[in-house]
């Protein structure tokens, strides 16, 4: 695993041929494949992005992607992402893109590091680009119930009725390192999990300086009906990062690493 210095980041930045081509998009609403496009911005990647147990995608039906937020100075978690949905849309028989949930808010966003951006400005821009790649955008103040619900009303058409994939990032923030899923995606999860639609982890990080995604096999998110709501959902958040964790480096486990260390005893016993 490459140290913080030996990391190249000078790769990781969107060619303006494709930032045009969104820009038009974006103001004409015309909408484009992410898979196809994505394809392209990662040809630009050196070292070459590494993907790697894309077998355990699913080549049809629904299915939930759930990866680790990676994030670090010179290396924002759209690559990550990016990666991840170039892979799906490679193994998908269907040839249709992942659907990202998006939130709809970025606090304290400055371009360049230096401009800030007003918070209004960025929730009209992340609509916009909604629409354009067909995500699905999910509010992030706690206190919109009208848009929650509109989003999981989102969610259910593609999942139910179009059959296709979606994809989150649980922890919500971005560092290089787990740290707590956001509270309420463990009863999400478990309840897409109880409709019987399957939950694929990825854990994404860099090795020799590459950017990597590494995924594992599909699981369902189990906890009971009852006790304490909060505490199911902690049980749930806790199955999801650990599932993830284990795609990852130990150094990266942070909170999670007792969790990540007993199902890689329980996998170890079952095999």
């Amino acid at each position: 695993m490459a140290e913080r210095g030996q990391r190249q980041e000078g790769g990781y930045r969107l060619p303006i041929s494709y930032m045009l081509r969104l820009v038009l998009a974006t103001l004409l609403r015309r909408r484009r494949d992410l898979g196809h496009d994505v394809k392209g911005v990662l040809k630009s990647v050196r070292p070459k992005a590494r993907v790697t147990g894309d077998h355990h995608i699913p080549a049809e039906g629904p299915f939930v992607l759930v990866a680790n937020h990676y994030d670090r100075p010179g290396l924002k978690v759209f690559w990550g992402g990016m990666l991840a949905a170039s892979a799906i849309y490679d193994r998908r028989r269907t040839g249709r893109s992942l659907h990202w949930l998006m939130t709809s808010e970025w606090y304290n966003f400055r371009l360049g590091g230096i401009l800030p951006v007003p918070v209004w400005l960025l929730r009209w821009l992340f609509r916009r680009i909604a629409r354009v790649y067909g995500l699905v955008i999910v509010p992030r103040s706690g206190e919109r119930a009208m848009g929650r619900a509109a989003a999981m009303r989102s969610i259910l058409e593609v999942v139910d009725r179009q059959q296709e994939p979606i994809g989150l990032f649980p922890e919500g923030l971005g560092k290089d390192v787990l740290i707590e899923a956001m509270p309420g995606t463990g009863l999400f999860l478990n309840s897409l999990s109880r409709r019987g639609i399957p939950i694929l982890p990825a854990g994404i990080s860099e090795e020799d300086g590459a950017l990597c995604v590494r995924f594992g096999p599909t699981f369902t998110v189990e906890v009971g009906r009852e006790g304490d709501k909060e505490e199911r959902d902690r049980q749930a958040r806790e199955q999801v990062m650990a599932h993830i964790g284990r795609l990852l480096p130990p150094r990266m486990w942070g909170p999670y690493t007792l969790a990540i260390e007993q199902l890689l005893a329980r996998s170890r016993h079952i095999a």
